[in-house]
């Protein structure tokens, strides 16, 4: 990536704030994504975070809704709001409910991580906006994703795939979702389905440093050359930019999780966790400068960010030292910020975008997971937005 001066309107460490910082950011999302006005508008549609003809990805989208979200909820624009009732009205108007409820092969959330997304944004935009109809489709889809993909074998959680060949971290979300539209709707089912995957990744996927394994396997002979149990064992310092055993996001998102469950039970076990989790990311998957490490998906690290900062950072007992990692890490995004230098290897050049590489490296452009893609500015913005939070 050519090598570019900071725009000063976004200058990090500069006059204005950290709430000013993801204004500007969020705003950017919306230059380079949004089309239409607040209240009619939408995303544009993208796959593999690039404008398609088609109808899109939906979980693609969601990326840039959970950013919306964590700014509305810190007291940005209220047109924020506004804006996620519309891509809601947009989505709703071209895909039938049955679309927006399936999952697995053949539908629009093919894959486990696609449908535990898809299933975010519909929580998210019941938390904004009230819409009955969103709250129907994420209660009717967590069970449709418990019910395809989640078995015994390995003790129970999802699998990742149709494939069964692991399980993984990623089902943090489906919990995190299942707490939400539990306390949304009282439903037990929905408590009891996010608790059975929690539980299965608190006991299966919690390393002795009190990280969370990405993936554990299957073993032979759905995963030939790769024995049973968490993948990486032999390796577990392997946390590294753009090639990890465990998950930036993943770990926020049991965070989110064991604080939701503190203020759901009162139980201070949960707390201790949640704060567990924040030192052991703290020790662990942070960066000689002080930044978190994007460490295994560019497209999705910071989507939790927002929901970490609110909850987990405001936790009694939390340590001010988490405050400052998220803090460095939303000044290295921002200084990373484009401007009409930048060419991508396809796509869109020019400034506003936010790149997967925190650090000022190009481990993840080279991957080519690319700035002007929308998941992966959206994934960064998300840590920025959640640096505003006081």
């Amino acid at each position: 990536m050519p090598e570019s001066p900071i725009s000063p309107a976004i200058e990090a460490g500069g006059a204005r704030k950290k709430r000013d910082q993801a204004a500007a950011a969020v705003n950017d999302l919306l230059a380079h994504w949004w089309v239409g006005d607040a209240t009619t508008g939408h995303i544009t549609p993208t796959h593999g975070g690039c404008q398609t003809p088609g109808r899109g990805v939906i979980w693609e989208r969601a990326m840039l809704v959970c950013a919306l979200e964590g700014l509305s909820e810190n007291g940005g624009a209220p047109d924020l709001n506004a804006r996620i009732g519309a891509q809601w009205r947009y989505d709703k108007a071209r895909y039938k409910p049955a679309e927006l409820q399936a999952c697995g092969a053949g539908s629009i959330s093919p894959w486990c991580d696609d449908a535990c997304w898809s299933l975010l944004y519909y929580v998210v935009v019941f938390q904004q906006t009230g819409d009955a109809d969103a709250l129907d489709d994420a209660r009717v889809l967590i069970r449709k994703i418990h019910d395809r993909w989640h078995d015994d074998q390995l003790g129970g959680g999802l699998w990742y795939n149709d494939e069964r060949k692991v399980k993984s971290l990623y089902g943090a979300a489906f919990a995190y979702a299942g707490l939400a539209l539990y306390e949304a709707s009282g439903d037990p089912g929905c408590r009891e389905l996010a608790m059975a995957e929690y539980d299965w990744i608190e006991t299966h996927l919690k390393r002795p440093d009190n990280l969370y394994w990405c993936e554990s396997s299957a073993g032979p002979p759905a995963n030939p050359g790769q024995p049973a149990g968490p993948i990486g064992q032999n390796r577990p310092r392997q946390i590294h930019e753009a090639s990890s055993v465990t998950y930036l996001g993943g770990n926020m998102a049991m965070g989110a999780c064991q604080v939701f469950l503190y203020q759901l039970t009162g139980s201070d076990s949960y707390r201790q966790a949640a704060l567990r989790t924040a030192t052991a990311l703290r020790e662990n998957a942070v960066d000689r400068a002080g930044r978190y490490i994007n460490d295994r998906d560019a497209f999705t690290n910071g989507v939790f960010g927002s929901i970490w900062a609110r909850r987990v950072l405001t936790l009694p007992g939390s340590d001010e030292r988490d405050r400052a990692i998220l803090g460095a890490t939303a000044n290295a995004i921002v200084a990373a910020r484009t401007t009409a230098n930048y060419v991508p290897a396809y796509g869109p050049a020019g400034a506003g975008f936010y790149p997967a590489d925190w650090n000022g490296g190009s481990v993840w452009e080279s991957k080519g997971s690319l700035a002007n893609m929308l998941h992966v500015s959206a994934s960064s913005v998300g840590l920025v937005v959640a640096a505003s939070y006081p």
